[in-house]
């Protein structure tokens, strides 16, 4: 596979890779660049984020455009589902999905689907499945299943599915606190610490964990589609966990950055990871507010 077939495959890992304010220097959709913040070898805590109903509203659509290079190479979109019940706890049901452009898809098409249930009270992830293509250079689908609400020990089960075949796991997380992706991107909106601090998580991506570390670094004005608007920056920097919890040093951390809007909606903005392939960025096209009252309050 050349690099172009490859480019849509990149924008999934990249969005794994992976937030009240003031104003700053005005930030663009061509300017803005990932954060290369470096890893800080400390203790995980597990109160880092607090126990809070996830920051949602049922009906909600976030819709964002992907780019490399300054080309479109897929979209992805965010919905938010009605209240659902599972294992007799009230649930939040999010769903995203990255779709390649139409050029991208003519030589290799991406279509990944992933899908959680959160804990209406607590933003606790109590499920998470993710649909789509084994690797890069691995085109069959493969569906990943994680049950974290049986998480026990500081272990959870995973069942992963591929050409009909289910391979059951476990994978070590400790004490850490634990997102999925979709869970990880809905924390960010309300978290409201102090600028300059950091806190840890590990965040839950198909059959990959990755120990993920924020920093509120501040707040910039960023110039979207949407227009102009306010917004606290988070800059991030992830590693991959190995299944019995110790870091992969075989991957390289990745760096990313999160412009989040400094307003009552705290709707993720803009989107910077760094990849292999240059900086992927990830900006918001369209957003509808949600048709239900919204869980968490700030």
């Amino acid at each position: 596979m050349n690099r172009l077939q490859r480019v849509g495959l990149v924008v999934a890992v990249a969005i794994a890779a992976a937030g009240c304010g003031g104003k700053g220097k005005a930030v663009t959709s061509a300017n803005a660049k990932a954060s290369s913040v470096a890893w800080k070898d400390e203790p995980v805590a597990p109160s880092a984020f607090p126990a809070v109903p996830p920051f949602v509203a049922p009906g909600e659509r976030m819709a964002y455009r992907l780019s490399l290079h300054g080309l479109e190479v897929a979209s992805f979109v965010i919905v938010v589902g009605e209240l659902d019940e599972v294992a007799g706890r009230k649930v939040a049901v999010v769903q995203s999905g990255v779709q390649s452009s139409r050029l991208v898809s003519m030589l290799k098409e991406v279509n990944d689907n992933f899908t959680s249930w959160i804990d209406a009270a607590t933003s606790a992830p109590i499920a998470y499945r993710s649909d789509e293509l084994a690797s890069a250079d691995d085109q069959n689908l493969e569906v990943s299943e994680a049950d974290l609400a049986a998480r026990k020990d500081g272990k959870y089960p995973v069942v992963i599915t591929r050409d009909g075949t289910a391979l059951a796991e476990e994978q070590v997380v400790g004490d850490a606190t634990v997102f999925d992706l979709n869970g990880f991107l809905i924390a960010m909106r309300a978290w409201d610490p102090p600028q300059g601090t950091t806190a840890t998580a590990d965040v839950v991506r198909s059959r990959f964990v990755w120990r993920t570390q924020v920093t509120l670094a501040g707040y910039e004005d960023v110039v979207t589609e949407l227009g102009e608007l306010p917004a606290v920056r988070i800059d991030g920097v992830s590693r991959r966990i190995n299944r019995d919890g110790s870091v992969d040093t075989s991957v390289d951390p990745r760096h990313y950055s999160l412009w989040i809007s400094d307003d009552a909606d705290r709707v993720p903005l803009v989107m910077v990871a760094r990849t292999d392939y240059g900086d992927v960025k990830m900006e918001i096209v369209e957003y509808v507010a949600g048709t239900g009252a919204r869980l968490g309050l700030r």
